[in-house]
């Protein structure tokens, strides 16, 4: 059996003593949160009780299944979307009978159907992936926490908002502030890419992969980009080749010689003469993982490497390939979205490289900086995890923005006290819930409209309590969907809920307008 930290021994303590509470588990990256969740779960089952273990990808299940079956053996039922109807049946029976009495698994596990629950696991509780997107939308910490057992949240970046319920009481909890064995955090070296000739990697970061494979040690190189060209512009009017469905530029991806959109699927020929001036004078831009990945293979050509993003791990199971290969030695560099940047623990990741830590930061949301920084913090912790020390090159157009500066510092506390007092002067989340109403019709101008009206009929409570727009979405059209955003912003969600209800009532609304209520939005593109 593994020896406790006094940190990690501490944490247990807190837990197995505080039924029915929420305690966040924060600690920093290797600092041994699993083995904590691990004999959490085995002191539940000692009381003749069942748990729930939530990971925020697919791509982590295979990972902790392993570890839990190594503890538990077959005690464990695994339930995701990943399976098929008949797997998922046969695991749902398993928990509904009590042969298991562990489930584990993504956002959609909160349901399982386990008799006498003590405990839930949401691990890197920040992720958005445990909201609920579509109806019925929820989230599987609010879930959980209707449940009526202890949950724990752990992270080692946790969103504003559950680490500000931990500083003022709500929550309990628990800090293991140090790496096992007290390894050190890696160091991080930010790079001005103003001041840098090359568009891709830095002449250091060109100098460290070749250093670290050397050694015969790994890399990891982070972007969270998907493609070889991010968009294509014509170079007479200077506008980008959009999808005709949605509002967004079309991706060029190399393996299939075709533009892609990221949001419907929708496919062109890559020879496109510009639909807005009917010029032939389009050129690609940008950069995704598909051209990093041919860069390095040129740059290094001894090198194997393995891509993993969404249109490599679309085949089911092929996530849990490209780990593996990775793990085991037949693989030197690994590039990739953010399926990289958690859960991975390879002892000879000794270098990450993020290829451009400005992609999450400019993007039109309050939470840019917070999931900038997660990002950020969560990659750079894979590397130096074992026994050989690691190092971690950014890349970034914005060095001076505080989101960066701290992630080079691992002081998460350092970010959250700079990100709350923006939140707070803003009256955004957790100083205000929020409701977002979204409009959307095929014919701009009836979406437009629907939404001025709904706007007009809501009637907010005097106080600290405002109504946003309607606006056009950061996103305007997806799916062939115009798109207007109502935000709402309060003290009480229970009267924002009221206040938005009230307006939907009164409104008429054509059959061919859809308005969906979103209670506390996670992603407002």
């Amino acid at each position: 059996m593994i020896e406790l930290t006094p940190y990690q021994e501490k944490a247990l303590e807190l837990i197995n003593n505080s039924p029915k509470q929420t305690i966040l588990l924060y600690g920093v990256t290797g600092s041994g949160k699993t083995e904590v969740y691990l004999r959490a779960i085995a002191e539940v089952l000692k009381n003749k009780q069942s748990a729930i273990a939530l990971v925020p990808e697919i791509s982590l299940t295979p990972q902790l299944v392993r570890r839990f079956r190594d503890r538990f053996c077959d005690h464990i039922a695994v339930l995701h979307s990943g399976l098929t109807i008949k797997e998922r049946d046969q695991e749902w029976q398993r928990a509904a009978e009590g042969k298991a009495q562990i489930v584990l698994g993504t956002r959609s596990a909160i349901f399982a159907p386990l008799s006498n629950l003590g405990l839930v696991v949401l691990d890197e509780e920040y992720e958005t992936t445990y909201k609920q997107e579509k109806n019925p939308r929820y989230h599987a910490r609010e879930v959980a926490e209707q449940l009526g057992a202890t949950v724990i949240l752990g992270s080692a970046t946790p969103s504003i908002e559950t680490f500000y319920k931990a500083q003022t009481g709500i929550y309990k909890i628990a800090t293991l502030p140090e790496r096992i064995d007290n390894r050190p955090l890696p160091p991080v070296e930010v790079v001005d890419m103003r001041e840098e000739k090359a568009w891709m990697l830095s002449n250091k970061l060109r100098e460290e992969i070749k250093e670290t494979l050397s050694r015969s040690e790994k890399v990891i190189l982070f972007l969270n980009r998907r493609g070889y060209f991010t968009y294509a512009q014509c170079k007479e009017c200077g506008s980008a080749v959009e999808c005709p469905k949605c509002s967004v530029a079309l991706v060029y991806h190399n393996s299939v010689k075709k533009l892609i959109c990221g949001h419907c699927g929708f496919t062109a020929e890559a020879q496109v003469i510009c639909p807005n001036c009917q010029n032939a004078s389009i050129v690609f831009r940008g950069i995704g993982t598909q051209r990093i990945e041919s860069e390095v293979a040129q740059v290094y050509p001894q090198a194997k490497i393995i891509r993993l993003d969404r249109d490599v791990v679309a085949k089911r199971g092929s996530h849990e390939v490209s780990f593996a290969a990775f793990a085991e030695g037949n693989a030197d560099v690994l590039i990739g979205t953010q399926l990289v940047t958690k859960g991975m623990d390879v002892a000879s990741v000794t270098l990450v490289g993020v290829v451009s830590a400005d992609t999450s930061l400019n993007l039109p949301d309050f939470r840019a900086a917070e999931r900038t920084f997660q990002q950020l913090t969560q990659v750079a912790g894979r590397a130096g995890r074992h026994h050989l020390p690691g190092k971690v090159i950014v890349q970034t157009f914005n060095p001076e923005h505080y989101a960066i500066k701290y992630a080079a510092r691992h002081d998460y506390e350092g970010f959250y006290n700079e990100e709350i007092k923006e939140r707070e002067t803003l009256f955004y989340p957790p100083f205000s819930r929020l409701v977002n109403l979204v409009v959307s019709a095929r014919e701009e101008g009836k979406a437009k409209k629907i939404a001025e009206d709904l706007a007009g009929l809501i009637d907010l409570p005097s106080g600290k309590y405002q109504l946003l727009g309607p606006a056009p979405a950061p996103i305007a059209k997806i799916r062939g969907q115009y798109r207007y955003f109502i935000l709402l912003k309060g003290e009480k969600i229970e009267l924002l809920r009221e206040a938005a209800g009230s307006g939907l009532k009164k409104l008429v609304v054509p059959f061919d307008v859809r308005i969906n209520m979103d209670i506390d939005p996670l992603e407002m593109l």
